[in-house]
């Protein structure tokens, strides 16, 4: 069992349709500015959770109509939840483990959107994920990444916030008492991976703002500290 079909339900309850406080304030805002048009395109979701984030996307662009969409992750909990409270029209929901080769053909995707997963998923697996989305991404398609900071993760080491589950999981607080898995991997790892995989990219920082502070009582210790990592991605040429 996947370890978000454990904590499925109390993950929505929780996050519900902006994906938290820092990802409403602070996360949302640097990924759908990094979007210039859907329109036509081809799009895919790696890791949706519970699939607040594509809707947002589709407003942004009104009278634009994507091609196809594909809203995948592993739990199958949560994409019943996607389903559920944030379906959207004749997208597919598809189960799809990142660290596996996609079922999709070379070039099929212009866009490709991989927020939060990549922090939770262990080098080998990391590299093989890097890999398939070089593959299906097309000639000129975009893949926008984010994931949690490197700096943010070792500052919750530093404090002794990261748990070991009785499986063997790192995990680190999420939202309310939530714990979310873990791994612990450099900025130059990041970096390197993308570059190897036949990446190029622009890299930016998300920092906490006061109004996620005062929401998000877990983020006072990280005042200033960058929580979130983005990559904007093209094939290199």
């Amino acid at each position: 069992m996947a370890y978000y079909d454990t904590i499925a339900k109390r993950w929505h309850e929780t996050t519900g349709s902006k994906g938290g406080a820092f990802k409403e304030l602070v996360l949302n805002s640097i990924l759908l500015e990094r979007l210039s048009g859907i329109d036509n395109r081809s799009i895919l979701e790696l890791g949706a959770g519970n699939g607040y984030f594509l809707p947002l996307v589709l407003r942004r662009f009104p009278g634009q109509v994507p091609s196809e969409i594909f809203v995948t992750d592993q739990s199958g909990q949560l994409l019943e939840i996607a389903r559920r409270h944030f379906r959207i029209r004749d997208a597919a929901y598809q189960y799809l483990d990142v660290t596996k080769p996609f079922p999709f053909a070379d070039g099929r995707f212009d866009l490709i959107l991989a927020s939060m997963i990549f922090n939770e998923v262990h080098t080998g697996g990391f590299k093989k994920a890097l890999a398939e989305c070089h593959r299906v991404l097309s000639r000129d398609g975009l893949f926008l990444i984010a994931v949690t900071h490197p700096d943010f993760i070792s500052g919750l080491r530093k404090s002794g916030l990261l748990k070991t589950t009785r499986e063997g999981k790192l995990t680190m607080p999420g939202s309310g008492s939530l714990r979310l898995p873990v791994v612990i991997r450099s900025l130059g790892s990041y970096r390197k991976g993308l570059q190897e995989a036949g990446f190029q990219y622009q890299e930016e920082e998300g920092c906490p703002t006061p109004e996620v502070i005062v929401l998000q009582a877990g983020l006072r210790k990280a005042w200033k500290v960058p929580v979130a990592l983005v990559y904007t991605c093209t094939k290199s040429v």
